[in-house]
C-alpha cells in the first residue's frame, strides 16, 4: 500500500527551530473533517495529527509499544499547538510570506513526490485515488510552507528581540566553569615533549634490497647508541647522525604532543618512558627510530583563555548538511553556552505566554487508540 502523497510531504518536513517540532499542516480544515484540537479561531485536524505522528514515526525508524505510541501521540499535538501559536502570532505582529516566496520550495517538493511514487504515470494513479489534483496539492503546499516560512519569521525576530536581553558576566562564566572544569573536553590530554633520530629505510624497497637498507640503517643506530653511551647528548647526535630533515637542525625535536601525532611505534615508546630516557631501536614504515622523552605533562584542567575545539553545524549553497571545526576560548565556549541556555529559556517562557493566553480546546479523541 502507497503512502499518501499528503504523508509523503510529511516525511519530508523542514526541522523546526529551538522549541517545537516541524509543522504538520496549514491551518485550514475541510469541513468534514474531524477535530484534534481548536487553537484560537484555528483548527488542528485529525487528519494533520496522524500524518505528524507518522512522519516522526518513520524518521526514527523505530518500532515503539502501544503507551509509547500513546505518550508520542500527544507530545506530537501540544507540538501542533505550540507551532499555530507561533503562526499565529506572526500574523498577529503583520508578518507576511507570499507566494513567490514558497514557489520554488513548492515545485521542488511537488517533484520530489514524484521521484519517491517512481513515475509520473504513478503520480498521477495516486493524485486520482486520493481524490485531489495537483492545483489542489499545489495549494496544500503552498499553504503548508506559508505556515512554516512565518514560524521561521517570528522565531528570529523573537530571538532576534530576546538576545539583546540576554546578557553573561564574567562572574557567570567563572561558576560556570568552575562546574564543568572535569569534564573531559576542558581537561588537556595526556603529553610528552620528545626527540627522535631517523635512519632512513626507502619503503618502495623489496626483497634483498630492502634487507641491506635496514642492515646499513641499523648500524647508523647502533652507532647512534655508541655515542650516546659515551655520554653524548642526544640532540648533537641527532644534529651529526639523524637523516630526518625536518628535526634534525632542532635537534630531532618533536615538539609537546599528545597521542594521534605521529606514528604509532613512535608514541607508544615517547608514552611509555619517563623523562631522559632513550628507547630502543624502534621499525616504523620511515625506517629506524631512536627516540627520547624530555617531558611528561599529566592531564590537567585547562585555563579559560586557552582554545578548545569544537564542531559547528553549517551548510552547502545548495543546502547540504555540513560541520566545521573551530577553535574558541574556554572563556567564549563558556559565554556562548550560558548566552544559548538562557535565549531557549527566554524563548520558551514566550511561548509559555502565548499559550496561557490562548483558547484550546483539545477534543475528547486526544490521545486516541494506537
Amino acid at each position: 500500500m502507497k503512502p499518501s502523497i499528503a504523508r509523503l510531504f510529511q516525511v519530508r518536513g523542514f526541522a523546526a527551530v529551538l522549541l517545537v517540532a516541524p509543522l504538520a499542516g496549514g491551518a485550514r480544515a475541510e469541513i468534514a473533517e474531524k477535530i484534534a484540537a481548536r487553537v484560537n479561531r484555528d483548527v488542528i485536524t485529525k487528519t494533520e495529527w496522524e500524518d505528524a505522528v507518522e512522519a516522526g514515526l518513520q524518521e526514527s525508524r523505530t518500532v515503539i509499544g502501544a503507551e509509547e505510541r500513546k505518550r508520542l501521540r500527544g507530545q506530537v499535538l501540544d507540538r501542533l499547538i505550540a507551532d499555530r501559536l507561533i503562526v499565529q502570532a506572526a500574523v498577529a505582529e503583520g508578518l507576511k510570506v507570499t507566494d513567490a516566496e514558497v514557489s520554488p520550495q513548492v515545485e521542488q517538493e511537488l517533484d520530489a513526490v514524484r521521484q519517491r511514487l517512481g513515475s509520473e504515470k504513478e503520480f498521477v494513479a495516486q493524485l486520482k485515488h486520493e481524490g485531489i489534483t495537483v492545483d489542489d496539492l499545489r495549494y496544500r503546499y503552498t499553504e503548508q510552507l506559508k505556515d512554516r516560512f512565518l514560524y521561521m519569521k517570528m522565531m528570529n525576530r523573537r530571538q532576534r528581540e530576546l538576545e539583546n536581553t540576554v546578557e553573561v558576566t564574567d562572574e557567570d562564566i567563572q561558576a560556570w566553569y568552575a562546574a564543568h572544569k572535569d569534564d573531559p573536553l576542558f581537561r588537556t590530554p595526556p603529553q610528552v615533549a620528545a626527540r627522535h633520530m631517523l635512519f632512513v629505510v626507502d619503503g618502495a624497497l623489496t626483497g634483498a634490497e630492502k634487507a641491506a637498507a635496514e642492515k646499513e640503517a641499523r648500524k647508523k643506530a647502533v652507532a647512534a647508541q655508541a655515542s650516546l653511551k659515551r655520554g653524548e647528548k642526544f640532540e648533537d647526535v641527532a644534529k651529526t647522525l639523524s637523516e630526518d630533515a625536518a628535526t634534525r637542525e632542532q635537534g630531532g625535536s618533536l615538539g609537546t604532543f599528545a597521542r594521534g601525532t605521529y606514528h604509532e611505534v613512535i608514541e607508544a615508546a615517547a608514552f611509555g618512558m619517563k623523562p631522559g630516557q632513550v628507547s630502543d631501536i624502534l621499525v616504523s614504515p620511515a625506517g629506524l627510530h631512536l627516540v627520547k622523552v624530555d617531558q611528561v605533562f599529566a592531564p590537567r584542567a585547562r585555563t579559560l583563555d586557552e582554545k578548545i575545539k569544537q564542531t559547528v553545524p553549517g551548510q552547502t549553497a545548495d543546502g547540504a548538511p555540513t560541520t566545521d571545526i573551530q577553535e574558541v576560548s574556554v572563556s567564549d565556549y563558556a559565554k556562548n553556552v550560558l548566552r544559548n541556555e538562557r535565549l531557549s529559556k527566554a524563548l520558551q517562557a514566550w511561548a509559555d505566554d502565548l499559550r496561557s493566553k490562548a483558547l484550546i480546546v483539545k477534543s475528547a479523541e486526544d490521545t486516541p487508540k494506537p
